[in-house]
C-alpha cells in the first residue's frame, strides 16, 4: 500500500513513528492500515478496528505490498492477496528477508488471514487464488489456523501472530 496515497487518520509517536491510514478500496471495503513497531497491520471496511485481520502481523519487521487483489463473487468481495515484504534479524550474516501473499477472508464484519504463501513456493499467485476461492467462505476466524505455504516449513504461528482470532474487539474507535 502506498500510504502516501491514503488519508493518514493518527500518528502514533509514542510506538516508534507508527499510525493509521485510510486507503481507498472497492465498494464498502475501504483499507485501513496500522503501523507501529515496524509491522504492520490490516483491517477491512468499515468493521475493520474490531477486526481480526487488524491484529494479525508478521512476528518480523514487515511491511505492505503495493496492491491489493480482491477477490469476488457476484461482485461483492468475499477475500484480498496482499504482499507483505518481511525482514527479520539472523544469528550471523545479512537478515532474513521474504516475501508473503497473505490471503484474508472477508465477509462484512469480519476479516482475518486464511493462508500464508511464500511467493518462492511454485505457483504462489495461484495458490493463494485457490486458497481464497476454496476456502474463504467456510474458514472460521475463531477457530481455525491459517495454511502455510512454503518450502521452509513451519506452522502460521511460527511466522505471524494473532491466530487464531480471540474475540474482538480489538481497537478503540
Amino acid at each position: 500500500m502506498n500510504l502516501k496515497k491514503c488519508e493518514q487518520l493518527a500518528l502514533f509517536e509514542d510506538e516508534g513513528g507508527g499510525g493509521e491510514w485510510l486507503c481507498k478500496g472497492i465498494k464498502d471495503f475501504d483499507v485501513r492500515v496500522w503501523e507501529g513497531d515496524l509491522r504492520s497491520f490490516v483491517g477491512f471496511g468499515r468493521q475493520a478496528p474490531a477486526q481480526c485481520a487488524a491484529m494479525q502481523t508478521f512476528g518480523a519487521f514487515n511491511s505492505l505490498g503495493p496492491r491489493v487483489e480482491w477477490r469476488l463473487k457476484d461482485g461483492k468481495p468475499f477475500a484480498t492477496i496482499l504482499r507483505w515484504f518481511t525482514e527479520q534479524s539472523a544469528d550471523e550474516g545479512a537478515p532474513v528477508k521474504q516475501n508473503w501473499l497473505v490471503v484474508t477472508k472477508l465477509d462484512g464484519k469480519t476479516a482475518c488471514h486464511i493462508a500464508y504463501v511464500d511467493t518462492k513456493y511454485t505457483e504462489a499467485n495461484e495458490v493463494a487464488r485457490q486458497r481464497a476461492d476454496e476456502r474463504a467462505a467456510a474458514f472460521d476466524c475463531a477457530k481455525d489456523m491459517p495454511e502455510i505455504f512454503s518450502a521452509r516449513g513451519g506452522s502460521a504461528t511460527d511466522y505471524a501472530s494473532g491466530m487464531p482470532c480471540p474475540g474482538g474487539p480489538y481497537r478503540e474507535e
